[in-house]
């Protein structure tokens, strides 16, 4: 009996250990893999990045107040963007990606496939009015790229900054 319980007590860990090894966002196992290859340009923005842009001093002259307020009020949260792209086997990249990241915990947002072969998928994974990710992944013949915004990203704060920029 006591081996019952034991073996019990072992696996109900075991989710709890397999999911501290899941990535963060469904960039990060790919972005890590490539973000050195000489194949793919690689971008990537800490969220420390957005802090210095929210405590910058910046010339208004240029922008609009209520824009430059409305977009400060939206990254102020973002954690980090990461973007991968290449164009040496595309299609190969497309197919690998979809394999790998698991979208079940994501939201398809929209997705796109063109009589020509392009491919694009948009993700969010939130939490009631709130982002915690949103993800674009891009297949075609000639360009594979893969985006994610990982952040608190306030849906009414967005709203407010699309009123400012129209």
């Amino acid at each position: 009996m006591k081996y019952l319980i034991l073996a019990l007590f072992v696996l109900s860990l075991a989710p709890a250990s397999a999911q501290k090894n899941e990535p963060l966002d469904a960039i990060s196992n790919y972005f890590s893999e490539y973000v050195d290859d000489q194949r793919f340009t690689a971008v990537y923005v800490s969220g420390k990045m957005f802090e210095l842009f929210n405590d910058a001093k910046i010339d208004l002259d240029e922008i609009d107040e209520e824009e430059l307020r409305a977009i400060l009020e939206v990254v102020r949260d973002v954690r980090g963007i990461r973007v991968l792209h290449t164009d040496v086997t595309p299609l190969d990249f497309y197919r690998s990606a979809k394999g790998r990241i698991n979208t079940d915990t994501y939201e398809l947002l929209f997705k796109v496939r063109t009589r020509d072969g392009q491919n694009v998928e948009a993700f969010i994974q939130n939490e009631k009015a709130m982002i915690n990710e949103l993800f674009l992944l891009v297949g075609a013949n000639d360009t594979f790229a893969m985006l994610s915004f990982v952040g608190d990203i306030d849906l009414s704060k967005l709203s407010q900054l699309q009123r400012a920029l129209d």
